[in-house]
């Protein structure tokens, strides 16, 4: 009997170290219900390009590159903003509403405190080991619409095929309906304020 048990408990070990590597997208709960958050998406989509912003420290092309290429992703993956994203709030046709993306943020960082953030009270950054992680969040405002958190082996580049793939996985999966979210933040149904600007210089947070 010894042999036999032996052996499940390699089994079993095997499992939980491949089950630790790979790509995992989790939604992150705003308390705003999947239908609502869709909602929210085509009203910000049909005003223009959505906002995209970038933090932390990602990939030796820098800050700059990465929210490029990210846009670039991104643009064509929603139908809901057939205009895609932009990374000049002046260009956006809502900027109260946008997408950031915030690359290995402290653990205790909450959906609405990426929302919230701003070059005066920049995100903090956490670099942890060879796992990264991305936590995306659709805001309005310094409220989280949406929000999903990605893990997956590190990156160093742009170029990296896995990092197209896993921004995708994280951008279907943001929008899914969740049993967590109930529709408890009584969001916004429906307040947008299209009026409001954002400071054009909040581009990095």
């Amino acid at each position: 009997m010894i042999r036999p048990l032996g052996k499940c408990f390699a089994s079993l070990l095997i499992f939980f170290l491949v089950a630790g590597c790979g790509t995992s997208v989790v939604q992150s709960p705003t308390g705003v219900s999947g239908g609502a958050k869709k909602r929210v998406l085509a009203f910000a989509g049909k005003q223009g390009p959505v906002l995209l912003q970038v933090s932390g420290q990602p990939f030796r092309e820098g800050k700059g590159e990465t929210a490029a290429a990210s846009a670039r992703i991104l643009s064509g993956f929603y139908p809901e903003v057939p205009r895609g994203f932009t990374l000049n709030p002046a260009a956006a046709g809502a900027p109260q509403f946008r997408f950031r993306l915030a690359f290995d943020p402290p653990v205790s960082t909450s959906a609405d405190q990426i929302c919230a953030a701003n070059a005066e009270m920049p995100l903090g950054y956490d670099r942890r080991g060879d796992r990264q992680i991305l936590f995306m969040v659709f805001c309005r405002q310094d409220v989280a619409i949406a929000a999903v958190i990605a893990r997956s082996d590190r990156m160093t580049s742009l170029t990296d095929p896995n990092y197209r793939k896993l921004l995708l996985q994280a951008a279907r999966e943001m929008f899914q309906a969740d049993p967590n979210d109930t529709g408890s933040l009584g969001i916004l149904e429906f307040d947008p304020k299209p009026g409001i600007k954002l400071n054009p210089f909040e581009g990095i947070f």
